[in-house]
């Protein structure tokens, strides 16, 4: 029996997290990664080879970050060292009722010069190979223009092969000039787009959803087959050309901080979709997980058979 293969193109940045106001916890973590991992964590064991698409830089911590890649069952095949790169940073805080906020220090992130002019082809032939390529709007929104049509290219090939495309529009206001802007290099990926797993929140903000059922209906028009539109406490609501149906969330959970829940949803889901679970079962496995990630602090449930260390609250 094949292993599904997946490659899954981003960026894993240093994850700085507030224990105290003047005390921080050191993580790696980014949108894609963290699906990366939740994928590898929701799978069986040997049922799926996870593989991450990034450049990283040969600095101590990009050498950290890969180590907790691997602790976390994602591979590093197809991410490539920049000498003399740097990996980007965020500062997280969590309020009272677990929000976040986030300050991004990624301008000279080495994941910048994804699908740019120093990535060998051989890069784009192999990604194009896999079962299933994933990404999102944060993808986008650090490659230059050049580089998300060469990423669209692959894209396509992906496609024509019979592998599949998912894709989170994962909205970041800072990483755009406008939400037009956002919204175009959406529409170009969209056309390959198997999966689609947006956030109304962000839709809401690139192209005006006013509702899930509004979401629903502009990716249907831009031919997406499978859609699930993630509503945060309220569950989510899954699509097909037909039909659509809601999921709700776990109910009663004690909220610590929501960084990360949609992309623990989106690794779950695709990890069910894979084993060959039907959406709603997939949405019920990704609502289960999401919960448990809320209740957790930073992007990441520590790894399978680590121990946990109980964190002081934010400020």
């Amino acid at each position: 029996m094949n292993v599904p293969r997946v490659a899954l193109i981003g960026e894993c940045m240093i994850e700085l997290r507030h224990l105290t106001p003047d005390r921080l916890a050191l993580g790696y973590a980014g949108d894609v990664f963290n699906t990366a991992a939740y994928l590898a964590r929701s799978a069986a064991p040997g049922a799926v080879d996870v593989q991450f698409v990034t450049v990283t830089g040969d600095d101590p911590y990009s050498a950290g970050m890969r180590a907790r890649w691997h602790a976390h069952g994602v591979g590093d095949r197809y991410a490539r060292v920049r000498p003399g790169g740097r990996a980007g940073l965020y500062l997280i805080r969590t309020d009272e009722h677990g929000e976040r906020t986030f300050q991004h220090y990624r301008g000279e992130s080495a994941a910048r010069d994804l699908f740019g002019p120093d990535q060998p082809a051989s890069v784009d032939e192999a990604v194009a190979g896999h079962d299933l390529v994933y990404l999102s709007g944060i993808t986008l929104s650090i490659m230059t223009e050049r580089a998300r049509a060469r990423l669209a290219e692959v894209l396509a090939e992906t496609r024509r092969r019979g592998g599949l495309v998912a894709y989170d529009g994962n909205h970041r206001p800072s990483g755009w000039p406008s939400p037009g802007a956002a919204a175009g290099a959406a529409a170009a990926v969209l056309a390959h787009t198997s999966i689609a797993l947006p956030s109304l929140d962000d839709d809401r903000l690139v192209h005006g959803d006013a509702s899930a059922r509004a979401c629903v209906g502009r990716l249907r028009d831009a031919g997406v087959p499978e859609i699930v539109v993630k509503l945060g406490a309220a569950g989510c609501v899954i699509a097909d050309r037909d039909s659509m149906e809601a999921v709700p969330a776990v109910p009663g959970v004690h909220v610590v901080d929501t960084t990360s829940a949609g992309d623990a949803f989106n690794g779950a889901y695709l990890a069910a979709r894979l084993a060959g679970e039907g959406r709603r079962a997939a949405a019920e496995a990704g609502a289960r997980l999401a919960a448990e990630v809320i209740g957790h602090p930073g992007a990441l449930l520590p790894p399978p058979g680590a121990s946990v260390t109980p964190s002081p609250p934010s400020p």
